[in-house]
C-alpha cells in the first residue's frame, strides 16, 4: 500500500507547484494585478473539474500511469506558453491587458494540463482500490509537501522553467515506474533537451525598440529591465516601478514635498528609484531612510546607478532598509520623521493600495513627528476628472482626512496631497520663497512649479471634485482598488466588467442568493441534496481561501512569496480532514455538524485577521473543513461504483471553487468588503444546512 501512496504523493506534490508557477508568472503576464489570482485558480479549478467528471469514465487499465506520462509531456509546454502571452498580443510591456484578453489567454496556456491532472483523481481513486478519502487525504498531503518545498526551498531560488522541467522529469519517473517499462527511462532526456532548447526564450526582447537587459524572479515577483536608448525602465511583475536616469521625475519626487516642509530634517522614503535620495542630500537633512521590501529590487536599481549616484547611498545618513514598510512602521516606538514620503505607483493594485488606506494612514500618522507631513500621489489628469477617477482620489482623499486634520492638495496636473496632524503652509508665493532660500541647484525643477502646482483656483477644482466622494479606502474594503479597476476596465474596454462593477452591491448579492435559494428548493428532500452540500463546500471554502489570500495581501503584502505556504497549510488542513473521517459512522450527520462548523468558522474570521499566524491557522480550519465535508458525503452516497461517486463529487467540489474563486475575486471582495462576503458564505452554508436536514440517511 505504501508503494500505490507514493504515486498519489507526487500527484499532489507536482500539481500544487504547477499551480504556484502558473500563478506567479500570470500575475507577471498581467501586471500584478490580484484579480488574475481569482482567474487563474477559477481557470485552474473548471478545468480540473472537467478532467475529474470525465476520469470517472475511463476503464482503461494503465490509465493512472499514462495520465503521469501526460502531465510529464504537458508540464514545460505550459509554463512556456506563459511566457509567450505577452510576445503573442498587440500590448506593450507594462501595458494594462484587458479583462476578456486575460482570460482568454489564461484558459489556453492551462486548459489542457488542468484537465489531465483532473482526469487523475478518479483514477488515482481506483489505483487505491476505491478508497476516495483516502487518496484526497494522500493528494493533499503531497500538495502540502510541495508547498512547504517551494516557499521554503525554492522560491526566488529556482526559476520556473528548471522548476518545471524537475516536475516533467518526476511524472515521467512515476510513469515508466507504474508501467514497470524500462524503455520508457529514454523519455528523461526530453525535459532536458526542452529547457536547454527554451529556457532562453523568455529573455528575448519583447518591446520593439527596447532592450530587455534583466530579468529575475525573486521572492516577491518577476523583475523585468528594460532601456530604451540611454534610460532604463524597471518592472515589478510586470508593472511599471521607475525609470533611470530620470532627473525630471526625481527631482520634483524631492523638491516639491521638500519645499512644503519648513524645515525638513530626517525622511522616510518608500519605495521608488533610490536616485531620489540624492536629490534629498541636497539639504542640510540629519537621516534619509528608504524602504524596499524585495532585496532584489535594490540590488537590480543600484546596479543602473551611475558611480556617482551610487556613491550617495554610501552617506552615513542614509540607511537602505529592505523590510515591508507598513512592518517597519509599525515597529517604530517613537515618531521619527518629519517627512514620509510615498514614492509609489497609483494603488491599482491590493498590494500597492495597501498604502493608501486608513490603517496605513494611521500608523504613518504615529511615525511623524508633531509637525510632520505625510506625501502621497495619485493619478494625474490634465483636463477634467472623470468619474471613476473622482471616486479613486476621492476615497484616498477622504481616507487621510479622516486620520488627518490637514490636508492640502496640488493641482491636478501634479497629483499630490500633503497630511499633518498641525497646520501647514501651501501658499505658491511662501514655498518659492523657501525654496530660493535654500539655494539649491537643479536640472529641471524651479520656483514657478510650485507656483502652477499650488494655484489656489486650480485647487479649488480638485477639491471640490473630491469632497463629493464620502466612501474610505480600508484594508477589508479596499475601494480605491476597486475604482481603480473600474477606471482600467473603462480604459481598456472591459465593458462586461465595467458594467458589472456598476451594479449595486446589494443587487449582486441579492442575485447570487436567489440562485443559491431556488436550486435548493429544486432539491429539497432530494439525494442530490449530497452533491449540494458539496458544492457550497466548494464554493465556500475557495472563496474563504481567496479572503484569506486578498486579507493578507492587504495586511502584510508579499502574498507573492507566501502563497506557496498558505496553500500548503490549507492542503494539510485538507489532507487531515480527510484523513480523521474517512471510517466516520452516520456520515450525514456529520455533514449536517460540519456545515454549523463551517458557519461558525466565516462568523469568528474577521477577529481572527489580526496576526500573520492566525492567517495560517484560519486556512488549516478551511482546508481541514473542506476534507472532512467531501470524506463525509462520499460515505452518504451508496452506489457500487466508487470511482464514479468520487469523480463526480470532486468535480462537483471543483466547480463550486471555481465560482467562488473568481466571484470573490472580482465581486464580492472589492464591492462587498471581507465583512459582507463572510456573512454571505454564512447564509449560503445556513441554505446547505437546511436542505441536508430534509432528506434522511436511506435517502442519501
Amino acid at each position: 500500500m505504501k508503494t500505490r501512496g507514493l504515486p498519489i504523493i507526487t500527484m499532489g506534490l507536482s500539481s500544487i507547484l504547477l499551480q504556484i508557477i502558473s500563478l506567479r508568472q500570470l500575475l507577471a503576464v498581467f501586471s500584478g494585478n490580484e484579480l488574475d489570482i481569482g482567474i487563474t485558480l477559477s481557470v485552474w479549478l473548471i478545468a480540473v473539474g472537467m478532467g475529474s467528471y470525465a476520469g470517472h469514465r475511463i476503464k482503461y487499465k494503465h490509465a493512472f500511469a499514462v495520465s503521469f506520462l501526460v502531465v510529464g509531456l504537458l508540464s514545460q509546454p505550459a509554463i512556456l506558453l506563459i511566457n509567450l502571452i505577452r510576445p503573442s498580443i498587440p500590448f506593450e510591456f507594462g501595458e494594462t491587458i484587458p479583462l476578456t484578453t486575460t482570460i482568454i489567454a489564461t484558459v489556453i496556456s492551462l486548459l489542457p494540463l488542468c484537465f489531465v491532472i483532473g482526469l487523475q483523481f478518479p483514477l488515482a481513486v481506483s489505483h487505491s482500490g476505491g478508497e476516495a478519502a483516502k487518496t484526497y487525504s494522500l493528494e493533499a498531503a503531497g500538495a502540502f509537501i510541495g508547498g512547504i518545498v517551494f516557499t521554503l526551498l525554492l522560491s526566488g531560488k529556482v526559476d520556473s522553467f528548471a522548476l518545471s522541467a524537475t516536475i516533467s522529469i518526476m511524472n515521467l519517473s512515476i510513469a515508466a515506474y507504474l508501467l514497470r517499462k524500462k524503455y520508457l527511462v529514454a523519455l528523461l532526456l526530453v525535459p532536458v533537451i526542452f529547457y536547454f532548447g527554451f529556457r532562453d526564450i523568455n529573455t528575448a526582447p519583447q518591446v520593439k525598440g527596447l532592450q530587455l537587459t534583466e530579468r529575475i524572479e525573486s521572492r516577491y515577483g518577476e523583475i523585468t529591465v528594460l532601456k530604451l536608448g540611454e534610460q532604463f525602465n524597471v518592472y515589478a511583475s510586470g508593472r511599471f516601478q521607475f525609470s533611470y536616469p530620470d532627473t525630471q521625475t526625481e527631482e520634483l519626487r524631492a523638491h516639491l514635498p521638500m519645499a512644503v516642509h519648513p524645515s525638513p530634517s530626517r525622511i522616510l522614503v518608500v519605495g521608488g528609484s533610490p536616485s531620489v535620495i540624492g536629490e534629498l542630500l541636497k539639504y542640510p537633512v540629519s537621516g534619509i531612510d528608504f524602504v524596499e521590501m524585495d532585496p532584489k529590487i535594490i540590488d537590480v536599481s543600484v546596479r543602473l546607478l551611475s558611480e556617482k549616484d551610487r556613491e550617495l547611498l554610501n552617506n552615513k545618513i542614509v540607511r537602505i532598509i529592505t523590510e515591508d514598510a507598513r512592518k517597519f512602521i509599525k515597529a517604530l516606538r517613537t515618531p521619527a520623521y518629519d517627512l514620509v514620503i510615498l514614492n509609489l505607483p497609483e494603488p491599482a493594485t491590493a498590494n500597492i493600495n495597501r498604502f493608501y488606506t486608513t490603517g496605513f494612514f494611521k500608523e504613518a500618522k504615529t511615525a511623524l513627528k508633531e509637525n510632520g507631513i505625510l506625501c502621497l500621489t495619485l493619478p494625474t489628469s490634465y483636463g477634467y476628472i472623470g468619474r471613476k477617477m473622482q471616486m479613486a482620489n476621492g476615497s484616498i482623499y477622504n481616507s487621510l482626512k479622516n486620520v488627518f486634520s490637514h490636508t492640502k492638495l496640488s493641482s491636478e496636473e501634479y497629483g499630490y496631497i500633503f497630511a499633518s496632524g498641525r497646520p501647514f503652509d501651501t501658499n505658491p508665493q511662501t514655498l518659492s520663497e523657501r525654496f530660493y532660500k535654500r539655494e539649491i541647484e537643479t536640472s529641471y525643477f524651479q520656483p514657478y512649479i510650485l507656483v502652477d502646482a499650488f494655484s489656489p483656483l486650480k485647487i479649488s477644482l480638485v477639491r471640490e471634485r473630491l469632497e463629493k466622494i464620502h466612501a474610505l479606502n480600508t484594508d477589508m474594503e479596499p475601494v480605491a482598488y476597486l475604482y481603480n479597476l473600474m477606471l482600467w476596465s473603462e480604459v481598456y474596454g472591459g465593458g462586461i466588467l465595467n458594467w458589472l462593477l456598476d451594479i449595486e452591491n446589494r443587487q449582486i448579492i441579492l442575485v447570487l442568493m436567489a440562485a443559491f435559494i431556488i436550486i435548493a428548493a429544486i432539491l429539497w428532500k432530494k439525494k442530490q441534496a449530497v452533491y449540494y452540500s458539496m458544492f457550497t463546500t466548494g464554493y465556500s471554502v475557495m472563496a474563504f481561501s481567496m479572503l484569506i489570500l486578498l486579507a493578507y495581501q492587504a495586511s502584510f503584502g508579499y502574498v507573492y512569496e507566501m502563497i506557496g505556504l498558505l496553500t500548503a497549510v490549507f492542503m494539510l488542513g485538507m489532507a487531515f480532514g480527510a484523513h480523521i473521517t474517512k471510517g466516520i459512522q452516520r456520515p450525514l450527520g456529520w455533514l449536517r455538524l460540519l456545515e454549523i462548523a463551517a458557519i461558525i468558522l466565516f462568523i469568528s474570521a474577521p477577529v481572527l485577521f489580526k496576526q500573520e499566524i492566525l492567517f495560517y491557522v484560519l486556512s488549516f480550519l478551511c482546508g481541514m473543513l473542506g476534507g472532512m465535508q467531501f470524506a463525509a458525503a462520499n460515505l452518504c452516497i451508496k452506489e457500487q461504483d466508487s470511482t464514479g461517486v468520487a469523480g463526480r463529487l470532486y468535480a462537483t467540489d471543483l466547480t463550486g471553487s471555481f465560482l467562488g474563486a473568481f466571484l470573490t475575486a472580482i465581486f464580492m471582495m472589492p464591492l462587498a468588503g471581507v465583512q459582507n462576503t463572510l456573512l454571505f458564505l454564512v447564509l449560503i452554508k445556513g441554505i446547505s444546512f437546511a436542505l441536508l436536514l430534509s432528506i434522511s440517511h436511506e435517502k442519501s
